[in-house]
């Protein structure tokens, strides 16, 4: 098989999409490596509305490889990919409230119960994964400590160069995270 361009894989299982020109609104075909061959077990798609750092999921696995594991897969893997592109913040999926196999699916790959309609069977409800949000401040402080003590070694006098590459290092981390996050509100245009 021709992973192409955009094939992401993940163990046995490799997702391709069916229109590497258009991979945002095309479905993606879900193989498994079964007995050394690739078999196609499904699709999974992008497909939909997309608005504000906010994209959809669609997911659909043939009857015959349902309940094993496979949809949780999936849609961790898709979360993955998507979460690499800077501007995707959020994973959203509706789906009937008696759609119990695709709701399960969805909880176990992270996803997380938003709002429904009603409790009437067959009502919508929305789930969704949120991207995680950065910290720069953790690693520039690490930098900072390994670094205060290089520079104090250097200069003979580790307390100063503790204290400045430290205060450095604060300055950069609490820089970088305030900009990844006006970074987001601006995509989303949500405050928080």
């Amino acid at each position: 098989m021709d992973k192409g361009k955009f094939g992401y894989k993940s163990g046995d299982m490799m997702v391709k999409p069916t229109n590497e020109e258009d991979i945002w609104n095309s479905k993606w075909d879900i193989y498994l490596k079964i007995g050394g061959d690739d078999t196609r077990i499904g699709w999974v798609s992008f497909e939909g509305p997309k608005e504000k750092g906010t994209i959809p999921i669609s997911m659909e696995l043939l009857p015959l490889y349902r309940h094993r594991g496979h949809g949780p897969n999936v849609l961790k893997m898709m979360r993955e990919w998507a979460f690499l592109h800077g501007n995707i913040y959020e994973i959203s999926a509706e789906c009937p409230n008696d759609n119990t196999d695709f709701i399960h699916a969805l909880q176990k790959a992270g996803f997380v119960y938003r709002e429904g309609s009603s409790v009437k069977a067959g009502a919508m409800e929305r789930y969704s994964v949120t991207k995680q949000r950065s910290s720069w401040l953790g690693l520039y402080i690490l930098i900072g400590v390994v670094g205060g003590i290089i520079l104090g070694i250097a200069l003979g006098h580790i307390w100063v160069g503790f204290g400045v590459a430290m205060f450095a290092g604060i300055v950069i981390g609490i820089s970088m995270d305030a900009a990844e996050n006006k970074k987001r509100r601006d995509v989303t245009g949500r405050k928080k």
